[in-house]
């Protein structure tokens, strides 16, 4: 997969701190980053971009970050999930304060104040996760891995292994899976998070969950122009108007959500660089369109330009 990496290797000696706290602030909105290591402070960030979420593997010194009440940016759109690859780190929030050895994991929200303090060099992964996408389950204060009731320990540990496998497995992964991944990843989180209330993950979804299961299904075949209710009913085994039903409320029906995330990906892939050479039309049918004509007539409904607009507009 296509990364973005930052290493505070290319800084000069003594800039580390101000340097990780330019490049975190990026993503992470602004933190406060204290070096806790007997020298410079070291770093380095891997940025994966995986469907709708974002993936993060960071190796760092002993530091302590902090989240206050400051500005949020990007940040206040998303969840964050935390697992510990190396070391030990305490994650405080609210009221709660939570040790997190290695293979441990914590959901958590950001726009809640918080701090990490890690004594020791650490190897984390983190998962930037849109809010839109757990709005249906509820997600407890500083959500752990460690079940009160026994019985969940398993389904807690199979989300553990899950991201540790992924973790080391992202450079080698191709760059049309990102969908597939976020797609398990999802999933393995919605099952710990309705489990956690007394659902079966296994059972009946409830309404919320299928809305969960439907927008992951929608994002892993957004390519196929035979993407319709019917088959998603089909395949998720539930009836085309138990599917409108549960969308009921929303801000889109099924049918809408699918062509703006064709759309989205649509619009992402002409502005890339290396999307220079690609036809607008090549671009439309790879995401499922089948006429370029009306594929042009719902970017610019959706975006307010044209596609030759938007492609011209970024190359000048």
């Amino acid at each position: 997969m296509k990364r973005e990496a930052f290493d505070t290797a290319s800084q000069p000696r003594g800039a580390g701190v101000d340097y990780w706290k330019l490049t975190t602030r990026q993503y992470f909105g602004p933190l406060g980053t204290t070096n806790l290591a007997p020298h410079d402070f070291e770093g380095r960030m891997l940025v994966y971009h995986a469907g709708p979420l974002r993936l993060y593997t960071i190796d760092a010194s002993a530091h302590r970050i902090v989240r206050d009440h400051s500005e949020m940016g990007d940040a206040a759109d998303n969840y964050k999930l935390l697992l510990q690859l190396r070391g030990e780190s305490e994650i405080e929030q609210r009221d709660a304060c939570v040790t997190l050895k290695t293979g441990d994991w914590s959901l958590y929200d950001p726009r809640v104040p918080y701090s990490i303090t890690s004594r020791e060099s650490l190897k984390h992964m983190v998962v930037h996760i849109p809010r839109e996408r757990l709005r249906p389950l509820s997600v407890p204060p500083l959500h752990t891995c460690e079940p009160a009731e026994p019985e969940l320990r398993g389904l807690y540990s199979v989300l553990s292994s899950f991201l540790a496998s992924l973790s080391s497995q992202l450079d080698s992964l191709p760059d049309g899976c990102g969908s597939t991944i976020s797609e398990a990843t999802l999933a393995l989180l919605a099952s710990t998070l309705q489990a956690r209330r007394g659902g079966q993950p296994e059972a009946t979804p409830l309404p919320e969950v299928l809305r969960l299961r439907v927008r992951q299904y929608i994002e892993s075949n957004l390519a196929d122009a035979d993407l319709t209710i019917e088959r998603i009913a089909r395949d998720l085994r539930c009836s085309k108007r138990y599917l409108h039903r549960v969308f009921e409320g929303e801000d889109a029906t099924v049918e809408r959500y699918i062509w703006r995330a064709r759309l989205l990906r649509c619009k992402q892939a002409l502005e890339r660089p290396e999307s220079c050479g690609r036809s607008i039309s090549g671009t439309a049918y790879h995401w499922g369109f089948n006429s370029v004509a009306h594929f042009s007539r719902l970017f610019k409904a959706e975006f307010g330009v044209t596609p030759s607009e938007f492609v011209r507009a970024r190359r000048h």
